[in-house]
């Protein structure tokens, strides 16, 4: 059976809890939950009014704005190589059309 211990601050990878195999029967303290996050959650974090695993909101929006730049720096790379490649074009048709 998998227990998950419920972190107060993320650990060195990140995350809000640490997975452990148990056996079956393992008594369950405070500060432990059998209940697994979903998969569909990138950033598990545990609420504890609800007793529920939520999105951490904070890590999301840190992750997308990581990932946007990434895009933005690529897609500044892509068009300097377009333009790049026009130039080249143009003055390969200039020199065929000076001839």
């Amino acid at each position: 059976m998998k227990i998950y211990k419920i972190l107060d601050i993320k650990n060195n990878n990140g995350k809000w809890l640490e997975e452990y195999e148990v056996p079956e029967g393992f008594p369950v303290e405070s500060g432990w939950t059998t209940v697994a996050p979903s998969p569909l959650l990138r950033f598990p974090k545990w609420e504890y009014s609800s007793s529920t695993w939520v999105e951490d909101k904070d890590a999301v929006i840190t992750s997308l704005t990581e990932d946007n730049k990434k895009l933005s720096a690529d897609l500044k790379n892509a068009t300097d190589k377009m333009d790049m490649t026009e130039s080249a074009l143009l003055d390969l048709a200039d020199m065929i059309l000076s001839r």
